[in-house]
């Protein structure tokens, strides 16, 4: 498939970044997996809640405190979801602390920079309640694909004549199912991808649909911890300061 190859070129980025960071922490919360490096950044990934309880438990011979970041990170590569949310935050801890990615942010609201009119169709990969409901009579339609939706009445191949902007929930990047939804997303004029899952670096993205970047830096990271380690979610995140969302628009080639 075209964009398979996005997962171990996330991973390859990262590594050399990686190398003499160690994990200073991790936290494996209901919504949100959170890791944090030592003298670095901090980031979050969307944990696959039902699959990690289904799924078997990781040996004791496994252990993430203390650890090497870069040996961490390949655990993104695995098939066991509590390795693929681990090694994805700690990812985001390195792309998040680096300040060559995130010059040229911003973190004023996306749609502000994209254009839109009463006729406009989007489509919506991921259930984003807040933003849904500042787009709904803004926009002609919204079309949504949610998680736990086993059919809709459409295909995207039908309706993307008619879309301007799709927005992808990047906990796609967790379950594995981007590269496929990127596929049938060629030719729209703008797509985003949102979360606080989102890896913060534009070069991974240059050569996809992708258009905007839309994640979150952490600001502070002992407060985040505790809201992770109680089961928050993205709601008390950023009420509480401790997380804040930004942009970054990719250049295509």
């Amino acid at each position: 498939m075209k964009y398979m190859d996005i997962y171990k070129n996330i991973v390859e980025t990262s590594l050399s970044l990686a190398r003499a960071k160690r994990v200073k922490r991790v936290c494996v919360g209901i919504h949100y997996t959170m890791v944090e490096i030592e003298r670095g950044g901090a980031g979050l990934a969307y944990t696959l809640l039902p699959e990690a309880k289904t799924c078997c438990e990781i040996g004791n011979e496994l252990s993430f405190w203390k650890r090497p970041a870069d040996v961490v990170i390949k655990g993104y590569l695995s098939n066991h979801p509590i390795e693929v949310s681990i090694g994805l935050a700690t990812i985001n801890a390195i792309f998040s602390n680096k300040k060559e990615f995130l010059k040229n942010a911003t973190s004023v609201n996306v749609f502000s920079e994209i254009k839109l009119s009463s006729s406009d169709e989007i489509l919506m990969i991921g259930y984003f309640e807040p933003l849904l409901k500042k787009l709904q009579g803004k926009v002609g339609k919204i079309w949504i694909i949610e998680k736990d939706q086993e059919e809709v009445n459409f295909k995207i191949s039908d309706i993307k004549n008619k879309i301007k902007a799709a927005i992808i929930t990047s906990s796609t990047l967790v379950n594995k199912t981007l590269h496929s939804i990127l596929e049938k997303l060629e030719g729209i004029p703008e797509v985003l991808l949102m979360g606080p899952t989102t890896p913060l670096n534009p070069k991974i993205f240059k050569f996809t649909p992708i258009t905007w970047l839309c994640g979150s830096v952490v600001k502070n990271s002992e407060h985040l911890f505790r809201l992770v380690c109680e089961g928050k979610g993205t709601p008390a995140f950023f009420k509480s300061g401790s997380l804040e969302k930004v942009n970054l628009r990719i250049k295509n080639e």
